[in-house]
């Protein structure tokens, strides 16, 4: 089965999807509409990777989103992965290389898609064809309901403020015994990530920042359930079922 049918059998009937360069696919009628992100893709690679900026503007690392992302993985053996908002894969791109598991990673940002295929092929040599790079909105999920048996969504919640609904349909791709994991920013009594998060807020890079409590109720309502809630500096990892694997 060739890459663009594998995709077709995970996406919803009225969808189509198309090769609009090597190794990169889109479900979006128009590629040519710049995303928000397009024109800064390597600033905010070359920022978000340091140590230096994640442990003193968030009191995190790299390594814990490498890590979640692992944990991520290694939820189940078997089943497609969604990594939904993939971003350049700056976090992903090692565990997915090494995994065994087919993966989906989709953004609306071509030239973030295009950092992740240069990962990619720095870390392997070429895309590998358990990974799939694809073009689509976060806004529009174009994926069957089901079709998932994990569904990451790293960094993401933070920039939208229908995270609800953005929640909700990501957890209606998964199948019975799938797991879901998310990280989000939030204020949470850090007095420089509390007023950097503020800052992006007023500078419309974020919506208005959601205190961890909210966000824990905002995603227990959404998602109907408990879950692995827990925060870390300025930043909330949450899993769901609240069993899914942390090794």
């Amino acid at each position: 089965m060739d890459a663009s049918e594998e995709l077709k059998n995970v996406l919803a009937e009225h969808r189509t999807v198309r090769l609009i360069e090597e190794d990169i696919y889109s479900v979006l009628p128009d590629t040519s509409v710049q995303h928000h992100y397009d024109k800064r893709a390597a600033l905010y690679d070359a920022v978000v990777q340091t140590w230096l900026y994640n442990f003193l503007m968030w009191g995190t690392s790299p390594r814990d989103y490498i890590q979640f992302a692992h944990q991520a993985l290694n939820s189940s053996r078997d089943g497609m992965v969604l990594d939904a908002g993939c971003g350049s894969l700056l976090f992903t791109a090692g565990n997915y290389v090494s995994s065994h598991r087919h993966i989906v990673a989709f953004d609306q940002s071509l030239a973030m898609l295009r950092r992740a295929r240069q990962r990619l092929r720095k870390l392997s040599g070429l895309v590998p064809e358990h990974i799939r790079l694809m073009q689509a909105d976060l806004s529009d999920l174009p994926f069957r309901v089901k079709s998932f048996q994990t569904v990451l969504c790293l960094n993401v919640l933070h920039q939208f403020a229908e995270a609800a609904a953005l929640v909700s349909g990501l957890s209606e791709l998964l199948s019975g015994s799938g797991s879901l994991h998310l990280t989000s920013l939030v204020a949470n009594n850090r007095i420089i990530g509390d007023w950097y998060l503020a800052a992006l807020y007023r500078s419309g890079e974020f919506v208005r920042p959601r205190r961890a409590q909210e966000l824990n109720e905002l995603l227990v309502a959404a998602l109907g359930q408990r879950m692995s809630y827990e925060t870390k500096g300025n930043m909330a990892y949450v899993r769901l079922p609240l069993n899914a694997e942390r090794s």
